[in-house]
């Protein structure tokens, strides 16, 4: 080993040497006085705050859907509902309905809630219904809070729902 002219070697000492007292260059914020000796804290008045509110567009179908009558005109839907909507089904992300998996193309499946059934009556299974212009297969029944002020018309596959929102109208 090659000292700096004018250093000398360290040399080990016969054993452990004591902590030396450290009192004096204690952290000196760490005492602190008591609350009642202590000065009144500012209390700045701030500006009050203002709401941001974004406008989300949620696309609606310019178009009237159309429907087939039983003479085969076309004529606009004769029933409709409206109301809020869920979804349920997103691969990857929630459970589907069982031989209706969410697959690589656009999935319009859904599960009708309580007053869609009640409107549509005992043939609402396996229904093609237009849900703000998309044509929607009811595939499966939802219990969609029904009685509460936030009971659901339906349950849409992530697919419809991603397209339409919260609010929706239903024809069929």
């Amino acid at each position: 080993m090659i000292l700096p002219p004018g250093a000398s070697a360290a040399v080990a000492g016969p054993g452990p040497l004591r902590t030396p007292d450290l009192t004096a260059i204690r952290d000196p914020w760490l005492v602190s006085a008591p609350a009642s000796a202590l000065p009144d804290r500012a209390q700045p008045s701030l500006p009050g705050t203002n709401a941001v509110i974004v406008p989300l567009a949620t696309p609606k179908p310019a178009a009237t859907p159309r429907t087939q009558t039983s003479s085969g005109a076309t004529g606009s839907s004769s029933h409709s509902i409206s109301g809020s909507a869920s979804w349920y089904c997103r691969a990857g992300s929630s459970p589907c309905t069982s031989g209706y998996p969410d697959g690589g193309g656009f999935d319009a499946y859904a599960a009708a809630g309580p007053r869609l059934r009640a409107a549509i009556g005992s043939s609402w299974r396996g229904k093609i219904v237009s849900v703000d212009g998309i044509r929607v297969k009811l595939i499966d029944w939802c219990q969609c809070f029904q009685g509460q002020s936030n009971e659901k018309l339906l349950d849409l596959y992530y697919d419809v729902f991603a397209r339409v929102g919260f609010s929706v109208t239903i024809r069929w």
